[in-house]
């Protein structure tokens, strides 16, 4: 099978499927910044993404770029520090994952965990940057229950 024919075969979710996730994207992270109980997806979606990048699977680049600008807005944070963190992970860190191991759920799991903290410190060095102290992460059980959320559904994939 040509490249074309595979990625084509691959994007089976159709029309109706992209719709729903598209509203999806732009409905969930209000209902986050609302329930702070409900699991953000942040690590999640941002995997996905790179998985989007990989496989050349732009209607699912734009709905997870959605989703995670949707995000900053809803928490208020700086605008599109999360698609930085994810590039910068896609650029620097994935391909080298990639060679490290051929174990996918390993693959996943390391991904959602340097994700994370590859947008920590693009917002620590949004902070030092701008001169600003607006951006204090807590590490509270919320955190830390969101990560192994985030880290679980990826593995899943």
């Amino acid at each position: 099978m040509t490249s074309s024919a595979r990625r084509r075969k691959s994007n089976n979710l159709g029309l109706t499927g992209l719709v729903a996730l598209g509203i999806l994207a732009f409905v969930y992270p209000v209902f986050v910044s609302i329930y702070n109980f409900f699991p953000i997806f942040f690590g999640l979606c941002s995997y996905l993404l790179v998985l989007a990048i990989k496989k050349q699977n732009i209607p699912m680049m734009i709905i997870c770029a959605i989703y995670l600008f949707s995000l900053e807005i809803n928490f208020s944070m700086p605008i599109f520090n999360t698609i930085i963190a994810v590039l910068i992970f896609y650029l620097l860190v994935y391909n080298r994952l990639r060679l490290w191991t051929t174990c996918e759920q390993c693959i996943a799991a390391t991904s959602v965990i340097s994700i994370y903290f590859i947008y920590f410190a693009v917002l620590f060095i949004d902070d030092i940057v701008f001169s600003t102290t607006n951006h204090i992460i807590n590490f509270d059980w919320l955190f830390v229950f969101n990560l192994f959320i985030d880290i679980f559904l990826a593995v899943m994939l």
